[in-house]
């Protein structure tokens, strides 16, 4: 029995290995779709990108030049007003009360002034009574445009355009001289502003031109360029950089976002040695391996190589064994064998 047993054994692994043996040859027949890029030498442009903030590029809060009652605001927060607008008014009357006043004696002293100015020319009125009141008719002419100045400065008017970010004021209320009433913030063009480190901050300099991406939305960029490069660290032992960019959409774009600013390094140059996507490596026997396509016959060949250090973006360097322009099989590559033919499932990219 067990000389049967061990006769049918011995039967089945041969019939196991003759399968075995030609599952190669059908899979070799069998046409797989890969994908495949041409090798090339990568552009290192040694971009940076910093996470950032956006800010408005001034922020102002405007104040009435004198003091008074708030007659009419006509503004809220939120609202868009332009350079030169009115945005509150105080009450007018007290003011042209004391123009009309300082106008009434300014034309007296006016009118004496140049009547005895005839007489001094006449030599019939001395030169220091003609000083005393000349000194009187300046000091008329000087309370007049006052007057004039405070009636205009009753209108509070926007000095930039842009949103009204905070109201300090209601109607009817008395505001002394200088008293914030609005703040006003220029949207329009932004600054974006991060912070870098000592080896990076002698690579930037004013004028540098950058991109900006907004809410990490990376595949939109903006162009900016570099406001201001901060001399001397901060509390936190890094600099702060400041960019300056217009806003392309003020309606969506607003200070406080989030942001991630690129600075590009001019004198980056290209890189001497190749690397692969890490998924296009295999390993047999404990050495690294990629398929070279051959485009002649549309086979696939196993090619050893020697790897280098781990690089951005999932990239193996590839010290030894491929060269720029062949081409190698990018994925899929566990389920290949040695001379199988391939149908590409793209054109020939570069890596």
């Amino acid at each position: 029995m067990r000389k049967v047993l061990l006769s049918l054994t011995i039967v089945g692994l041969i019939f196991l290995s003759i399968g075995c043996s030609n599952i190669p040859e059908e899979q070799k027949k069998e046409m797989r779709y890969v994908k495949v890029a041409k090798v090339s030498t990568p552009s290192t442009n040694n971009e940076k990108s910093f996470n950032a903030t956006i800010e408005e590029n001034q922020q102002s809060s405007v104040a009435f030049r004198v003091g008074g009652q708030v007659e009419h605001l006509y503004y809220s927060e939120g609202d868009y007003v332009k350079k030169g607008q009115v945005l509150a008014v105080l009450d007018k009357r007290d003011f042209k009360t004391r123009l009309l006043a300082a106008e009434a004696h300014y034309k007296q002293t006016k009118s004496e002034f140049e009547r005895y100015s005839q007489l001094y020319e006449q030599g019939k009125f001395p030169k220091n009574s003609l000083d005393k009141l000349e000194a009187g008719f300046l000091a008329a002419k000087s309370n007049w445009k006052s007057a004039a100045n405070a009636l205009t400065d009753t209108e509070l008017k926007a000095p930039f355009s842009g949103y009204i970010h905070q109201k300090l004021i209601d109607n009817h209320e008395t505001l002394a001289p200088g008293q914030p009433a609005l703040i006003i913030i220029d949207t329009n063009t932004l600054e974006v502003n991060f912070s870098v480190a000592e080896s990076i901050i002698n690579q930037l300099h004013e004028g540098q031109q950058a991109m900006v991406s907004i809410n990490q939305q990376v595949t939109q960029r903006y162009p900016a360029t570099i406001k201001s490069v901060a001399q001397k660290t901060g509390d936190d032992g890094l600099f702060d950089v400041r960019l300056r960019m217009q806003n392309p959409d003020p309606r969506t774009v607003k200070p406080g976002m989030t942001a991630r600013a690129f600075i590009h390094n001019a004198e980056a140059g290209k890189s001497t040695t190749l690397s692969v996507p890490a998924e296009a490596l295999f390993f047999k026997n404990g050495k690294a391996n990629v398929w070279i396509y051959n485009q002649q016959n549309h086979t696939v060949a196993l090619r050893p190589v020697s790897t280098g250090e781990i690089i951005e973006n999932g990239r193996i360097q590839i010290v030894k064994g491929i060269h720029e322009k062949e081409l190698i099989v990018l994925a899929g590559v566990h389920s290949l064998m040695e001379g199988q033919q391939v149908k590409p499932l793209s054109q020939n990219l570069s890596l």
